[in-house]
């Protein structure tokens, strides 16, 4: 007599939005992000909320393009790191059509809406379908004030159409608070790396700040009680520091990063 045994059914997405603490436990998971203190509680927290909602994998990606010389992308992983090291290895930024919608779009899409990819994107693609990504989600997290910083969330599935079914409206609602946390929670952790490596100070940030309201030298030392040449002496020494060529590229860098 031989006896054999199956592997028990995942449940459905409809199936877990259904229960009566689906959305509770989400966002439970999702407000711990702000007590994170490091990386690797970060990606604890992903890696909860992606168990909890039923998923293989999840990725999320911050980032901020202010104009040549300055880019951050950043990640968190909750998913094999092969597949970002394959990614980065081919250098993906430009041809990944997911980060290509999230920087157009604020509205969370499946993977099939998002079409008419060129044969590079689709590669992309599929190089993510082989680490969870089979039927995925992409959630952006977009930034206010004419910034190019924004945060975009991958949740996958091994299973095809897995967001395709009634439970879809709930999980997009607190996937989209998800994402939104966890891009604040980059944008502030970045934010204390460029101060902290720049040097920058209390008087400096007013600069910049003043700079950026487009405020010219000779208002801004009589509203800083400054001299028109410490004025420019300081935002000399600070362009050094920041790597930037002039003022101007200073207080955009310094808004891009969430500073001012």
């Amino acid at each position: 007599m031989t006896s054999s045994t199956c592997s028990p059914t995942r449940p459905t997405l409809a199936e877990l939005a259904a229960a009566p603490d689906y959305a509770g436990r989400l966002a439970a998971i999702a407000g711990r992000i702000s007590a994170a203190t490091d990386e690797a509680q970060a990606l604890s927290v992903l890696a909860d909320a992606a168990a909890a909602m039923g998923l293989d994998a999840a990725a999320f990606v911050s980032f901020v393009h202010d104009d040549d010389s300055h880019e951050s992308f950043r990640f968190l992983l909750a998913c094999d790191p092969v597949w970002c090291f394959e990614y980065e290895r081919r250098a993906w930024y430009d041809a990944d059509p997911w980060l290509q919608y999230a920087l157009h779009h604020s509205e969370p899409a499946r993977d099939h809406e998002i079409s008419d990819l060129s044969e590079g994107q689709k590669a992309v693609v599929a190089l993510a379908e082989q680490y969870g990504f089979r039927s995925s989600l992409i959630v952006p997290a977009p930034s206010s004030g004419q910034l190019t910083r924004m945060g975009v969330l991958c949740l996958g599935s091994s299973t095809p159409l897995f967001f395709d079914d009634a439970g879809y409206p709930v999980l997009k609602l607190v996937a989209r608070g998800l994402a939104m946390e966890l891009h604040a929670w980059w944008i502030e952790r970045i934010k204390r790396e460029v101060i902290s490596t720049a040097r920058l100070t209390d008087e400096d940030l007013a600069l910049l700040t003043q700079e950026r309201r487009g405020i010219g030298t000779k208002t801004m030392a009589r509203l800083l009680h400054m001299s028109p040449h410490a004025i420019n002496s300081r935002f000399q020494r600070m362009n050094a520091r920041l790597g930037v060529p002039n003022r101007k590229a200073a207080a955009q860098l310094a808004a891009e990063y969430g500073l001012i």
